[in-house]
């Protein structure tokens, strides 16, 4: 991009703040792009001087007003979030589906969410490596196992579940290897 383009874009408001930023350092060091700034002002000014004052409708600042507040901070560094709106749901098999929330590629772990409809059964599998699941709501059974939301279930390698079941459907957030 020129600097007649970031100039522009600068003056006009259009960069985030930290576009904004780069420029406002790279003009400090570029006397050029200091001056493409200063034209654009001087051009731009004017028009500020004569355009009369609008009061926006109130439902555009009411529109204003709530977006600001649906607004979500970025999440703090070296942290990961993950919206309830957010992410795909994947088939795992009829009723059932995944929603990854984090693959620890170094230590070669997942954490996911299951999400499955009422009478949906899970197949019969063994485990490799530790399986931990956290029952948020609903049910799931193997066999006796009864589970219900709260529950916390561990499956240490070696050990094979039957096949899982719900009655009314649940979601569980578990961790595994990957």
């Amino acid at each position: 991009m020129s600097n007649k383009e970031r100039a522009a874009d600068y003056v006009l408001g259009t960069l985030s703040a930290q576009e904004r930023a780069e420029v406002e350092r790279d003009a400090a060091a570029d006397p050029a792009l200091a001056a493409e700034i200063a034209q654009w002002n001087g051009q731009l000014s004017p028009l500020l001087l004569d355009a009369p004052e609008v009061e926006p409708p109130a439902y555009i600042f009411d529109r204003i007003k709530e977006k600001i507040a649906s607004a979500k901070p970025p999440a703090p560094a070296g942290s990961r979030t993950v919206r309830a709106s957010e992410g795909k749901w994947e088939f795992i098999c009829p009723g059932i589906e995944r929603k990854m929330l984090w693959h620890d590629r170094d230590k070669r772990r997942i954490t996911f969410l299951i999400r499955a409809q009422p009478g949906a059964e899970f197949p019969a599998h063994q485990h490799d490596d530790d399986e931990e699941a956290y029952v948020l709501s609903g049910d799931l059974s193997f066999d006796d196992l009864l589970l219900s939301a709260g529950d916390y279930h561990l499956a240490r390698p070696g050990v094979s579940h039957p096949v899982g079941r719900t009655r009314m459907g649940c979601m569980l957030l578990v961790t595994a290897a990957a």
